[in-house]
């Protein structure tokens, strides 16, 4: 089935914007198409995107989609993230969690993450548990990586050891651990008990890095290792950011997520917004809405090793993107990180429309009873799935009303 969606403007590869068609093929971008060229396949569905602008989907670098909860917990700011992660799983908030089955949990997760623009998410988990969602409709998971927790003693028991893990990823697939979350030397010393083991390289990603210092930074730098920003889980768990300011002067390439709800994030238009923020008030704007566009996409999609499936608008690539209404005279990508989930036109995962305005109903390649009429945030929206039935059997078996801070929908009347 090919798909035509007209009249946009297109983020290009470049980063600049032109007017543009994009044509899908299935799930897949067949073609991009300048105004006045015509498609040299018979079309299905045309739609009018009416002067809207076209990002790409963004890449969430890092989630724990089954820790996915209603609101941050856990005792906080702390000096070392076990003396967080004991004091979380205390917590009754947790344990009521616990009724929860890990798919609604998954996909809560997922519906967080699509409804703020992301169509690729990285859940940092084992592969037993989260193999299970990695083609699901509503967002894609990264499927091929290697992971550990983290390097130091007190790591939870993901993954085996950790040469090992590096070592099967054979300098290609994701490597992928938490680091320099805490003051502890056992912490502090975990970039040197890494590089002991000879498991900086390219292909290793680096989660967090709140407490890294100079000489680590250097040294992930001439690695070619990539580290992931968590703005909200930094500040909520240990009242700081990374050296953000010092990654950038050094060259590590920089990628953002989320970290889990548990943490008090919501989604990562929020993080988008965090960093900007952050930015401008501690960095001299040394990192524009732009840089933070390219994280989250192009950057991201090479950090995983996803570029030749997503992180741009591109013909052979899956057909993820997201439509949200131009503002004369704002930069796009500050138009951009300024939206609210409920403000996006239109989100597609794989050429599916998975939320978007009832106008646009029809360019969906699946029926439309597979949607649901909701408002999000008091707004009406289509939404993939059956999202309603989903939150009324959460509030059954936790035999409480709840409202997700990054999932407040209620049917449509």
């Amino acid at each position: 089935m090919f798909k035509l969606f007209t009249n946009g403007l297109v983020l290009k590869p470049d980063f600049s914007l032109e007017p543009a068609g994009v044509l899908v093929q299935d799930d897949i971008i067949y073609d991009i198409l300048t105004p006045d060229q015509k498609p040299l396949k018979p079309v299905d569905c045309e739609i009018d995107l009416e002067g809207k602008i076209v990002f790409p989907g963004l890449i969430n670098a890092h989630d724990h989609l089954i820790d996915t909860c209603w609101q941050g917990i856990g005792e906080t700011p702390v000096e070392n993230w076990y003396d967080w992660d004991r004091s979380m799983r205390s917590t009754a908030e947790y344990k009521l969690l616990q009724k929860l089955s890990v798919t609604d949990l998954y996909i809560v997760g997922m519906y967080k993450n699509v409804l703020s623009g992301v169509t690729t998410v990285v859940d940092h988990f084992p592969a037993e548990v989260s193999g299970t969602f990695a083609r699901h409709e509503l967002v894609t998971l990264l499927e091929h990586f290697y992971l550990v927790h983290s390097a130091s003693n007190h790591q939870l028991s993901w993954g085996r050891n950790i040469q090992e893990q590096f070592n099967q990823a054979r300098g290609i697939l994701p490597f992928i651990l938490h680091i320099g979350e805490g003051t502890s030397k056992e912490i502090t010393e975990e970039i040197e008990t890494l590089n002991r083991l000879g498991v900086l390289d390219r292909n290793t990603i680096l989660v967090n890095g709140t407490h890294l210092q100079d000489a680590d930074l250097q040294l992930i730098a001439s690695r070619g290792c990539t580290l992931v920003w968590l703005p909200t889980s930094s500040q909520n768990i240990f009242g700081r950011q990374p050296d953000i300011k010092r990654a950038v002067e050094l060259g590590i390439p920089l990628t953002l997520g989320t970290d889990s709800s548990v943490t008090g994030s919501t989604h990562l238009l929020g993080e988008l917004k965090k960093a900007l923020e952050f930015s401008r008030n501690h960095l001299e704007s040394m990192i524009s809405a732009k840089d933070l566009i390219e994280m989250t996409t192009m950057n991201a999609a090479r950090a995983f090793g996803l570029e030749k499936q997503t992180g741009t608008l591109t013909p052979g690539k899956h057909a993820d993107f997201v439509v949200f209404e131009d503002i004369e005279d704002v930069d796009p990508f500050e138009n951009f990180i300024g939206k609210k989930p409920e403000q996006f036109s239109m989100v597609v995962h794989r050429g599916t429309m998975i939320t978007g305005d009832d106008e646009f109903r029809k360019i969906s390649s699946v029926d439309f009873s597979q949607y649901s009429e909701v408002r999000i945030n008091g707004v009406a929206r289509l939404l993939f799935g059956r999202p309603i039935q989903m939150l009324d059997r959460i509030r059954h078996k936790l035999d409480r009303e709840i409202v997700f801070p990054f999932f407040n929908i209620t049917a449509e009347d």
